[in-house]
């Protein structure tokens, strides 16, 4: 890619066509999980998850009703290295993470789902990369901000 142009390296494809689409084609990987919005205006979400509170960009159809209401928790990769790290789940400040798990599925183009933590503390993530690590995988990604809350 040394001849590739800056601007065609840095492309990255739509991931959503709308929030309604991302819902339906996603939605059945959503968990139940309390949450909590930040100050009123404010677009964030904290999601209490088995692993601990996060903090996501609101992507809901709707206002928040419940307090437990279907979560899914969706990211884009920046960086993939194949060895996983400790803690599963590390807040890097400026809406970036770090998640180390394992490839639990592949959903087809730039999707795949993230196994992190284990037992009754583990969280499955939809994350999209240009080059998704095969199924069985086990690695660390860098997400780039925000992490995103999808729900109802």
């Amino acid at each position: 890619m040394k001849d590739v142009p800056p601007a065609i390296k840095t492309f990255k494809p739509v991931l959503e066509e709308s929030l309604e689409y991302f819902w339906e084609q996603f939605s059945s990987y959503a968990l139940p999980m309390p949450l909590s919005p930040e100050p009123l205006g404010s677009p964030l979400l904290e999601v209490l998850t088995p692993l601990g509170p996060v903090w996501a960009f609101d992507r809901g159809l709707t206002p928040i009703g419940g307090e437990s209401p279907p979560i899914l928790l969706h990211g884009q990769v920046e960086r993939w290295e194949p060895e996983p790290m400790s803690p599963p789940l590390r807040y890097l400040g400026g809406g970036r993470y770090q998640v180390s798990g394992r490839v639990v599925e592949r959903l087809g183009g730039a999707f795949f789902l993230l196994r992190i933590g284990g037992g009754a503390e583990a969280l499955t993530l939809l994350l999209a990369d240009l080059e998704p690590p095969p199924v069985g995988a086990e690695g660390t990604a860098w997400l780039a901000p925000p992490l995103m809350a999808f729900r109802p």
